[in-house]
């Protein structure tokens, strides 16, 4: 288009690009042009796009001469822009809907079979109606009712237990301050890895009662088998007032709110849209094997994703419920949920 060009020129301009069969859509950019008004422009372009059968979407430039021209789209429900980027953006979303509902229908993934009645048992006795957080353990208990595999071990009170059990469960072990006001136990020191002895327990036991003190209601310690060789994620599911339960995937671990690398997805996921959740992440990119890396079981991830979707919906009292990690073992011998949080609802 040329400086000259005026809403005649526009309009038929965007006419001939809507029929051409090789245009799927329009970017319209329009500063004030200098011969006419924006307005004017809107005007005449505002019919041709009301009678497209393709997307159009406008990127208005600049403030006070296109504010009339920014009145008339809004008043015929046509969304303009104030940057072409932003325009661009809200076209790829289309496109990428319009992929979405070309695909073929597929049925949402089924979870793993979910023991309703000790699901609902446990709601039911750690919660005892109130809001807030689950216990370490109850939310452990639960995940493993949803099928969801966990590393086992268990709530230990004093040093002397948590030698008792690490002997049974063998070691190398790790050790994680229980406390109803320590939401993220790393914040307050009360994570203790790799513990190779019953010495080195006792004293990682004694480390976490006294950073307990920043944390009050200490209730002990939960221990479990160190994992090796697989990669950590984050998965989880958070109840929206408007859609419903989303998943979430992404980077697990300390890094997770640092590298922001997480996406989400509407509840009940079906096999594509689980591939896709997982492939627009690096975690999920880097489950296929990454230099040293060996490739992780990203079928165990899809089932545990499906496992708290299948939650989400079955058990509304269930405001949130995030692993992290999830540490996923090498391909073919699943996934563990290391560190559960489960938080309830409101009544």
């Amino acid at each position: 288009m040329l400086a000259a060009a005026g809403p005649a020129e526009y309009g038929g301009s965007l006419r001939l690009l809507l029929a051409d069969a090789g245009v799927h859509s329009v970017l319209l950019i329009l500063p004030p042009p200098p011969m006419s008004t924006a307005a004017d422009v809107a005007g005449a372009i505002l019919p041709v796009v009301r009678g497209a059968s393709k997307p159009v979407v406008v990127a208005l430039m600049g403030e006070d001469l296109i504010v009339n021209a920014a009145r008339l789209f809004r008043q015929s429900h046509i969304p303009d822009y104030r940057f072409p980027e932003r325009a661009a953006s809200a076209l790829k979303v289309l496109v990428e809907r319009a992929a979405w509902l070309a695909a073929p229908v597929s049925e949402p993934l089924r979870g793993p079979a979910v023991e309703r009645a000790a699901v609902e048992g446990l709601l039911r006795s750690a919660g005892e109606g109130r809001p807030g957080f689950l216990p370490a353990p109850a939310a452990e208990r639960l995940a493993a009712a949803c099928g969801i595999p966990t590393p086992g071990g268990g709530m230990v009170r004093s040093p002397k237990e948590a030698v008792e059990l690490a002997g049974r469960v063998g070691y190398p072990v790790a050790l994680k301050l229980v406390s109803s006001a320590a939401v993220h136990k790393s914040d307050v020191g009360g994570v203790r890895l790799g513990l190779m002895d019953a010495a080195a327990l006792k004293e990682a036991f004694g480390q976490l009662a006294q950073a307990a003190g920043s944390a009050d209601g200490f209730e002990g310690a939960l221990l479990q088998p160190m994992l090796s060789g697989g990669q950590e994620v984050i998965v989880g599911m958070l109840r929206d007032p408007q859609f419903g339960p989303l998943l979430m995937f992404g980077s697990g671990g300390l890094e997770v709110e640092g590298l922001g690398d997480v996406s989400f997805a509407l509840a009940p996921l079906t096999l594509a849209e689980a591939n896709a959740l997982l492939d627009s992440t690096w975690a999920g990119r880097k489950l296929a094997g990454y230099r040293s890396l060996a490739a992780g079981d990203r079928g165990a991830v899809v089932q545990t994703l499906a496992a708290l979707g299948q939650l989400g919906i079955d058990f509304p009292q269930v405001a949130e419920a995030e692993i992290n990690p999830l540490y996923v073992l090498p391909e073919g011998r699943g996934v563990c949920a290391v560190d559960v949080r489960i938080r309830l609802a409101p009544d």
